[in-house]
C-alpha cells in the first residue's frame, strides 16, 4: 500500500529569533518493510540542511535557519509503500537471543524494576505470542490513557506507578517488561493510517528468526498493523520528531502539529 505522508509543525516566538536550529526525523523509516519512494524536507523560512542516517537507520535532517523570524514551519512531504509482514508469533518461549542493544536499559526504560512483574506475567506461558498477548492485556489495565499527566522525560517506572500516561508510556512499560524477560523490543515513533491526529508510539518486538512484529499497546492492536514508521530506537529520546534550539530574547512555544496520510494506491 502507498501513502503519501505530510508532516508539519508551527513554532512561535514573543521576540525575534535570529538564530533556530532543529534536528528532525519526520521523515518515514527507508526499510524492513517499508520503502521510501520520495520526499521533501523543508522550512519557513527556509533554511542551510544536512541530511545523514543515525545508528539506528533513521532518516535525519538538520535545518537552520538564520532569517530573522517570529514563526517557524518545519514539514515533510513524503511518498512511501508499506507491504505487509510475514508474521510468525508461536515461537518457543523463553529463547535466548544472545547480546542486543535492544536489551540494554536506557534512562526511560529500565527493566530491572519490572523483573517480577514480567516473571509472574509469563507462567505457564509457552509461545512469544502468548508473551506478547498477556504483557499488552497487563499494561492496558495498569495504565488509563490521560493526556497531560506525563511528559517526555517520564520514565516507564515513573509512569507505571502514576497509572497514567498517552502512547509514549504505554510503549516504554510495555518495553521495559519485554526486555525483562530478555527478548529485544524497540520503541517505534510514527503515524497510524486511519486519520492520525499526531505522532504514534508503539513497539516492534524481535522475534528468533531476527524479524520484527509490530504491536500497539496504546489501541490494543497486534501485527500488521500497516502504520508508517518514521523512526525506531530504544526509547523516546532515540525517536523524537523534532527537536533544537534557538536564540532570541523571548520564549517560543510549538503552536501546532498536523500530520496527514493519504491512501495513494493498492
Amino acid at each position: 500500500m502507498d501513502y503519501r505522508v505530510v508532516y508539519r509543525s508551527v513554532y512561535e516566538y514573543e521576540a525575534d529569533v535570529i538564530v533556530n536550529e532543529n534536528t528532525t526525523r519526520i521523515v518515514p523509516y527507508d526499510g524492513d518493510n517499508q520503502r521510501l519512494l520520495e520526499h521533501k524536507v523543508d522550512s519557513i523560512p527556509q533554511g542551510y540542511k544536512t541530511y545523514f542516517r543515525d545508528i539506528f537507520d533513521n532518516i535525519v535532517y538538520r535545518i537552520k535557519v538564520t532569517e530573522v523570524h517570529r514563526r517557524l514551519e518545519i514539514y515533510s512531504d513524503s511518498l512511501v509503500r508499506v507491504d505487509a509482514k510475514a508474521i510468525r508469533v508461536d515461537y518457543d518461549f523463553p529463547f535466548d537471543y544472545g547480546f542486543n542493544q535492544f536489551l540494554l536499559p536506557t534512562r526511560l526504560v529500565d527493566p530491572e524494576p519490572f523483573q517480577k512483574i514480567a516473571i509472574e506475567l509469563t507462567k505457564g506461558a509457552k509461545s512469544l505470542g502468548e508473551v506478547i498477548e498477556s504483557i499488552v492485556e497487563f499494561v492496558r489495565g495498569r495504565i488509563k490513557y490521560s493526556p497531560g499527566a506525563t511528559d517526555v522525560n517520564t520514565t516507564a517506572y515513573d509512569a507505571f506507578k502514576l497509572g497514567k500516561g498517552v502512547c509514549q508510556d504505554y510503549t516504554h512499560v510495555t518495553l521495559a517488561i519485554l526486555r525483562a524477560l530478555k527478548i529485544p523490543a524497540r520503541y517505534v515513533m510514527g503515524v497510524v493510517n486511519d486519520t492520525p491526529r499526531a505522532t504514534h508510539a508503539w513497539v516492534e518486538v524481535m522475534m528468533p528468526d531476527g524479524t520484527y512484529v509490530d504491536v500497539d499497546p496504546t489501541r490494543n492492536r497486534f501485527y500488521n498493523l500497516g502504520y508508517v514508521k518514521f523512526a525506531i530506537g530504544r526509547d523516546f529520546a532515540d525517536v523524537s520528531p523534532v527537536i533544537g534550539s534557538f536564540v532570541s530574547s523571548g520564549r517560543g512555544q510549538l503552536k501546532n502539529v498536523l500530520v496527514e496520510v493519504r491512501k495513494v494506491a493498492d
